[in-house]
């Protein structure tokens, strides 16, 4: 026995020399994986110190790395890892369960707990730090080293999100694409304001002072940015859930093809471009290349 945990141990170093990263590298999280197997271990022990009310340097706090793949979500690892989803989500820095994790390396604690940034950057870091300011206690301060940069977290041994955190980080993924605005025509069937006849409207127009900041639904990649007769200058946004949204009328575009952008990035200006009666957007989501009906997922989010 003694033999084989020197032999681990071995290994361990080896990988963590070769892999020229601060912390070991999982690379399948299954017992055929043998580092996988040890930070199993590492999480049972820190549950374990945690049970018996150990504090501080008291409790063995580590950290592996693991590369997503196509099959993962926050979920499935969390459950693999016997780790709440909420000590990865927040050591990770993950805005949301819509997030795009394959192929990213992600920092993953032996410890159950919540990990804050000393100042939050995105929405749900500022609902989580606010929540635990309020905390009676005391959380360590621990010293990261990312792959990308070294800092400072906080962590808050054996505690998770509450519901309004966890409803928020839940909640639907897309986001009105404007401040403000009216609904002048939905989704569906329709009277044609051209013809005056019956027809199918693959989206819905909010009318809105020409000009007015367009913003992106939810982060993506431009994938389309063109002018037809029909929706004037648009542009179509393909989404990291496989969805995709498209904004037509724009006076203006502020983005190019295949440019990444987040959630609220202003991407164009209302306009009446193509086939409109005055200034409005015309907004569209594709499932699957079949155009939904945007009520069903936006988040009216001002």
């Amino acid at each position: 026995m003694k033999a084989f945990k020197f032999l681990l141990l071995f290994f361990l170093l080896q990988t963590i020399l070769n892999a020229q990263v601060p912390y070991p590298r999982i690379e399948k999280l299954n017992i055929e994986d043998y580092l996988f197997v040890q930070y199993c271990d590492d999480v049972a022990e820190a549950r374990k110190a945690l049970a018996a009310a150990k504090t501080g340097n008291e409790l063995p706090i580590r950290f592996y790395t693991y590369k997503a793949n196509r099959e993962d979500t926050i979920i499935k690892i969390a459950a693999r890892c016997s780790i709440p989803y909420d000590a990865i989500i927040t050591l990770n820095r993950i805005e949301s369960m819509q997030t795009e994790i394959a192929g990213r390396v992600l920092l993953l604690p032996t410890m159950p707990a919540v990990y804050l940034p000393d100042k939050g950057l995105t929405d749900i870091e500022k609902l989580t730090e606010a929540l635990f300011k309020k905390h009676k206690t005391e959380p360590l301060k621990i010293k990261i080293y990312g792959l990308e940069e070294n800092r400072e977290i906080f962590c808050f041994p054996g505690e998770i999100f509450d519901g309004t955190v966890r409803a928020f980080f839940f909640m639907p993924f897309y986001r009105f694409p404007l401040k403000e605005a009216v609904l002048t025509s939905g989704f569906g069937k329709r009277q044609d304001p051209f013809t005056g006849k019956a027809s199918y409207h693959p989206g819905i127009d909010l009318a809105a002072p020409a000009g007015s900041p367009v913003m992106a639904c939810a982060g993506g990649t431009i994938k389309e940015v063109s002018y037809s007769n029909v929706y004037g200058n648009y542009i179509i946004l393909s989404h990291t859930d496989g969805r995709a949204s498209l904004y037509g009328h724009l006076s203006k575009v502020y983005v190019s093809l295949n440019e990444t952008v987040k959630s609220g990035k202003i991407i164009g200006a209302v306009g009446s471009t193509g086939m409109s009666t005055g200034p409005h957007l015309h907004f569209e989501i594709h499932e699957q290349g079949i155009p939904k009906n945007p009520a069903d997922f936006v988040h009216n989010k001002k």
